[in-house]
């Protein structure tokens, strides 16, 4: 599988080329466009915590984790005609908040790691302005509303290798990939999610960065239904 180099990106931009990476692969449900979701729940995040370019990228209660991911997934976003979401979820007791993020409805560019910390900043300092929906829930309640139409699969290191799904569980609904910021889900928070029974997958024996595990899944997916 062969994508377009990042200097021939930039060259395209310059030039005025809206979407340099034209969808390479379409996933549909009856017609529809499918929705992608990752969820990814942190328990060290702080909506109330000051934060700063220089204290994130140092790791303050890990936003530099989520910075990356939103990286990745936003270099993934223009290269199907699936919306990929991301669900960041707060579980801090004090916070139990959801952040709903669809990659499109981002208007400012996100094309590395800076504008990535910039823009979680933004969005925790100030989420009205980006237009970015949040409720107040917990983790079950959460679950309750992907679930009506989202089928679950929880990335863990006793699941099932990803390359083993079959096509037909794969695109009969909307997928809900969920998987740790630094490990895997909490004891309750897997208790919680066993409710909706997930598929579990894995993607290989060693551990990687969610913001690699991102990649990878979507690296999949794309390569399987070409």
């Amino acid at each position: 599988m062969q994508f377009t180099g990042d200097g021939q990106i930039l060259e395209q931009k310059k030039r005025g080329v809206v979407n340099p990476y034209p969808p390479l692969y379409s996933f549909n449900f009856r017609g529809i466009p499918m929705n992608f979701f990752f969820l990814i729940p942190s328990s060290t995040i702080r909506t109330s915590t000051p934060k700063k370019i220089k204290s994130v990228i140092g790791g303050q209660k890990r936003v530099d984790v989520f910075s990356r991911i939103m990286l990745n997934l936003c270099r993934w976003k223009d290269r199907c005609d699936a919306k990929l979401v991301v669900v960041l979820y707060l579980s801090h007791p004090e916070e139990n908040l959801t952040f709903t993020i669809p990659l499109d409805s981002i208007s400012s560019p996100i094309e590395n790691e800076l504008e990535a910390t910039e823009f979680m900043i933004h969005l925790l300092n100030s989420p009205d302005e980006l237009g970015i929906t949040i409720e107040k829930q917990d983790f079950s309640t959460l679950l309750s509303n992907l679930a009506s139409d989202c089928n679950f699969f929880y990335l863990t290191s006793s699941g099932e290798d990803i390359s083993q799904l079959d096509e037909d569980s794969m695109k009969s609904k909307n997928l809900c990939f969920i998987l740790g910021s630094q490990m895997d889900l909490t004891h309750t928070q897997e208790k919680n999610l066993s409710k909706f029974n997930p598929t579990l997958i894995s993607v290989g024996d060693r551990e990687y960065l969610a913001s690699h595990v991102v990649s990878i899944i979507n690296h999949y997916l794309f390569t399987k239904f070409k």
